[in-house]
């Protein structure tokens, strides 16, 4: 029998993105048969050094509002909370950037997760955007028939961006199954275009191969370095089958086994410069070709690899 789940779209908000943060506020709604339930898990936390004015700007929390909270000790267990009726079902969490929430709940909690960030660049992406807030407006995700905007405000707390990532969820749901979700989830984030610099808003194909090389050597994401490795691949790929194209014609029509013979020995350089290497299927594929054309030369009376008239 398949055992039962529970998606638990979860928010936190800390004293900073640094990794030193502290956890201040935690929230959490569930989803179970589709459903959004409206009955939410909320706790602030107590952090132990105070919060800085730069982080209550984003989040307005201050430290006051967390005076009398639990410390952080007793506090992350709020969000693995089950009522008792629900016990033994699987609960899975998503998160929006699911990273920053992972960071300080992966020591304590053995879970799956959905990153609903990852999840909408593979889905859509297509859209200028992928913050939460941005698909809301995008997605129109507050427009199903059964959300309360009320309920996703202010934004930058954590029980409304876990109300608001529930519906994303849900938003995805209808177009994959979570299985698919959780396993994008777990690979890197797929970006489709540039979102800085001189290339933001265009395609990652629209950047010069210096500019890809220059980033691999510059301080970003690992999730952008996968992208460009992944890009110039996909160069490489692409040059490799433009080769492919232009020499099978070739093969296919040496006259004779000595042009077949000057043609493979002569090839060297070309193939190096389309990183056609010795062992590589491109590679394979060539030396097939060459194989069948000579026997269809010999065959046809024509001479062997170093015959002499």
């Amino acid at each position: 029998m398949e055992r039962s789940m529970i998606i638990r779209p979860c928010d936190v908000e800390a004293t900073s993105t640094e990794p030193d943060a502290e956890v201040i506020e935690i929230g959490a709604y569930d989803i179970r048969d589709g459903h959004l339930y409206t009955t939410g898990y909320h706790t602030f936390v107590k952090p132990a050094a105070p919060i800085p004015p730069a982080s209550s700007a984003v989040h307005h929390l201050t430290d006051a509002d967390v005076a009398d909270a639990p410390a952080w000790n007793v506090a992350w267990r709020k969000l693995v909370e089950l009522d008792p009726e629900y016990e033994g079902e699987e609960l899975i969490f998503a998160a929006h950037f699911a990273q920053y929430e992972r960071q300080f709940f992966d020591p304590l909690v053995k879970a799956r997760w959905i990153d609903t960030w990852k999840c909408a660049l593979r889905q859509w992406p297509e859209l200028d955007g992928h913050k939460l807030q941005e698909l809301r407006y995008s997605l129109r995700l507050l427009d199903h028939p059964k959300a309360m905007p009320a309920l996703a405000m202010p934004p930058h707390r954590a029980l409304p961006d876990a109300y608001l990532c529930g519906f994303l969820v849900i938003e995805l749901l209808k177009h994959q199954p979570i299985e698919i979700l959780i396993q994008w989830s777990e690979e890197p984030a797929v970006f489709s275009k540039f979102d800085f610099g001189k290339f933001s808003g265009k395609p990652l194909s629209a950047a010069d191969d210096g500019f890809l090389t220059w980033m691999l050597d510059k301080d970003f994401s690992d999730d952008w370095k996968w992208n460009i490795r992944r890009e110039i691949e996909r160069r490489i790929t692409a040059k490799r089958k433009e080769a492919l194209d232009l020499m099978l014609p070739a093969i296919a029509g040496a006259a004779s086994v000595t042009d077949l013979e000057n043609w493979y020995h002569g090839s060297g350089p070309y193939l190096a410069k389309h990183a056609i290497l010795i062992g590589s299927p491109e590679y394979d594929t060539l030396i097939q070709a060459c194989a069948a054309r000579k026997k269809a030369l010999i065959e046809g009376g024509q001479p062997q690899f170093g015959a002499t008239s």
